[in-house]
Formats: structure tokens, C-alpha cells, sequence
């Protein structure tokens, strides 16, 4: 039975291990945008009066042009999905490419303000980024992440080709990766994937309709050190612009980061909860079995104390069952680990199922637990007085 528990506790550790690894890894990842004094809304526009393209970018330019006012705001942008979010999911083709060549896979896409850019300080790669020049009169333009250039354009410079999704739009920028939700493919929870950049002035009222059914907008403000009540002067902003339009939440993007990961954080501390309590069992049962097993064997230990053994020996003698024992579920546990984190592997990023580190450090604290565990009943030993321990029948 103690074999079963040391061995059960091996295995639950070895697996709340990796889930802990994985999430140190995923809160690890490089976001690609500096977050530092970055507060963020979100409102829905599931509204009769902005149906149109034009009347939601009126909205985010005056609200915008509102919040820069606020006194320490550096500067503020709109956009329908905050970095860690899902974006929206769409296809769409190389315009003018060869036959066979034209399609493009799935990729995120987001509307953005012209200040998007610079206020979360994404870096800009190659060519440019959006300006105020880019209103809906002017032609469609569209900017791509590195990741979408490696993957879709690796061979051919992107500035200037043409993609059509929703409509023809010209590739002018190139920008560095952000981390995102990504809702295809197994690459994970949150990924730098594959994303494009379209105006918000250059929207049309299908879109807006479209995506407003599924996504609320959000505004993100920058920040020149903490500055207290800034949802309230946010929440300001919008009011002076429009009465009826009332902000859902106000969020952090260390806030937006941990939702996207709540799923993999609540795995990570069921799984240790649950091999905490499997290693206090084990070390309980350890506990138990040599406590009775120097009760039992008192006659015996009194004998070899009188014949000449010493104490550090006879402990020895005492805890020795148990520490076998506790070996020998160690050894079960992480061969049945290395064949049960299979269960685990779609759960776990950025490490292996087998990792040497994980198994290793797993092993070496079940059994240090249960060698303690072991010794400290053993340790009775030491009060106990051969004269009284031979006259025991």
C-alpha cells in the first residue's frame, strides 16, 4: 500500500510539474509591446447608432482625442481586440499570384486607430504604419506581422503586394509579433500567430456589423507613471462624446494576459493541490508503518543497542523498511509517469513531456519526504533504554 501511494504521489507531481513548468513558460513569452502603464477598456457597439463605419470611427477619434487630454496620458488608441485576445479568424488570397500560389491560411485580423502602433510601442519592422491619411477616400492599405511574412510571403518582399480578404488592400508595413489567443492549430494557448491590420476609417458597415456581434472594442491608454482614478477620467471621455455608452470593464494587459491563461493557471493548481495531498498520504502511510514496525520490533533494537550497536545503526535499522519502500514507489512512480504524461501532452507548452528536470526534482522531493517521513519515527530509538526493551515479553 505505502509502495502504491509513494508511487501515485510520483506521478500526480510529475504531472503538476509539467502543467507548472508550461505556465511559467507561456507567462514567460515575450509579449512583443511594452504593457508599462497601459490601462485598458472595453465597451460593446452592439448599438442602433453605430451600424455605420463612418459614425464608430467618429467615435474612437473624438474619444481618443479626449482621453490625450488626460493629464500623464501619453497617448490613446482604439482597436477591436486587445493583444492576448482572440482576434477574428479569416482567409484570403495573393492578388496577382500564380495560380496554385494564391491562397492565403487562416490569420488574425483586427481594425486599428493610426495610434494603435505607438501607444502599445510594437515595433515597426519594415515599411510604415497607419496615419490619419489612411481615412476611408484613400486607398485600402493593410500592415502584417513578422509572422505572417515568415510563413505566407518568406521568399518575396511583402511591401507592396496586395492580399484580398474582404476586398483588395495593400501590404505597406511590416510590424513585430505580438502574443495573442489563437483559436486553430495546436501551437498552443497564446501564440505570436499570424495577424493583419486594417484601418478603422477603411472598415465597412458589413464589417462593423459583423464583428461587433462578436467583439467589443477596447481603448488603450498609455500612461507617464500611476496615476490614480484614470477608468473614471477614461470613463469621462466616452461620456463627453456619448452619455449612453458605458465601459464593461477596465483591465490591465497583465490582467488580459491572465485571463487568457486562467484555464492553464486552474490546471496547474488542481494538479498540485492534488499531488500535495497524494504526498502527504504517502507520507503519512511511511509514518505509520515504521512507528509500528519500532513498537513491534522494540525487543529486537534493545538487543542489538545492548550487543554493541550504535544508535545512528540502529535508526538505521528502524527507518530502513521504510526508506526501501519508498525507493521502490519512486521508481514505479516515474516509469508509470513517463508513460501516463501522454494524458498531459495537450496540455503542456514549451517543455516535454519527458523532461529530465521535472522527473528529476519530482523523484529526489518524494523521496527526501518520505526518508524524513521514515526517520523521524525512527528517531525513538534514541530515548530507548535496552534494560526496559530486554524485559519486554
Amino acid at each position: 500500500m505505502v509502495v502504491v501511494e509513494v508511487a501515485l504521489g510520483v506521478m500526480l507531481l510529475v504531472g503538476a510539474g509539467l502543467m507548472l513548468r508550461s505556465f511559467d513558460y507561456l507567462m514567460r513569452l515575450r509579449p512583443g509591446f511594452d504593457g508599462t502603464g497601459v490601462m485598458t477598456a472595453s465597451l460593446s457597439l452592439q448599438d442602433a447608432r453605430y451600424q455605420s463605419a463612418a459614425r464608430v470611427n467618429q467615435l474612437f477619434e473624438q474619444t481618443t482625442a479626449k482621453m490625450r487630454e488626460i493629464a500623464g496620458v501619453e497617448n490613446a488608441a482604439a482597436c477591436l481586440t486587445l493583444p492576448y485576445e482572440r482576434a477574428l479568424n479569416i482567409g484570403g488570397r495573393w492578388v496577382g499570384a500564380k495560380p496554385g500560389k494564391e491562397l492565403i491560411g487562416i490569420m488574425n485580423q483586427t481594425y486599428v486607430t493610426p495610434s494603435y502602433f505607438e501607444t502599445l510601442r510594437i515595433p515597426v519592422v519594415r515599411g510604415r504604419v497607419f496615419t490619419a491619411a489612411d481615412s476611408a477616400d484613400a486607398a485600402p492599405v493593410v500592415v502584417v506581422n513578422q509572422a505572417f511574412v515568415l510563413k505566407f510571403s518568406p521568399d518575396e518582399d511583402p511591401i507592396g503586394r496586395q492580399i484580398s480578404a474582404g476586398g483588395a488592400r495593400t501590404i505597406v508595413g511590416v510590424v513585430g509579433d505580438i502574443q495573442q489567443k489563437r483559436s486553430w492549430g495546436n501551437a498552443g494557448p497564446m501564440v505570436a500567430a499570424e495577424a493583419t491590420y486594417i484601418p478603422v476609417a477603411q472598415t465597412n458597415d458589413a464589417f462593423v456589423k459583423m464583428v461587433h456581434t462578436w467583439f467589443s472594442p477596447s481603448w488603450v491608454v498609455r500612461r507617464s507613471g500611476w496615476k490614480p482614478g484614470i477608468a473614471v477620467e477614461m470613463q469621462r471621455a466616452v461620456q463627453s462624446v456619448d452619455p449612453l455608452l458605458p465601459f464593461a470593464k477596465f483591465r490591465t494587459l497583465d490582467d488580459v494576459r491572465g485571463e487568457t491563461l486562467a484555464m492553464q493557471r486552474a490546471q496547474a493548481m488542481l494538479l498540485s493541490v492534488l499531488a500535495t495531498l497524494a504526498l502527504l498520504l504517502a507520507a503519512v502511510g511511511l509514518y505509520g508503518l515504521v512507528a509500528t514496525s519500532v513498537a513491534a520490533r522494540t525487543r529486537e533494537l534493545g538487543i542489538r543497542l545492548a550487543l554493541g550497536a550504535t544508535t545512528p545503526r540502529a535508526i538505521v535499522a528502524a527507518a530502513g523498511p521504510g526508506i526501501v519502500l519508498s525507493f521502490v514507489g519512486v521508481v514505479i512512480g516515474l516509469g508509470a509517469a513517463r508513460l501516463a504524461a501522454r494524458i498531459v501532452q495537450r496540455f503542456v507548452w514549451g517543455v516535454t513531456t519527458g523532461d529530465p528536470l521535472t522527473f528529476a526534482a519530482t523523484g529526489a522531493v518524494v523521496f527526501a519526504v518520505a526518508a524524513v517521513a521514515s526517520l523521524v519515527p525512527a528517531l525513538r530509538v534514541v530515548r530507548l533504554n535496552p534494560i526496559r526493551a530486554l524485559r519486554q515479553t
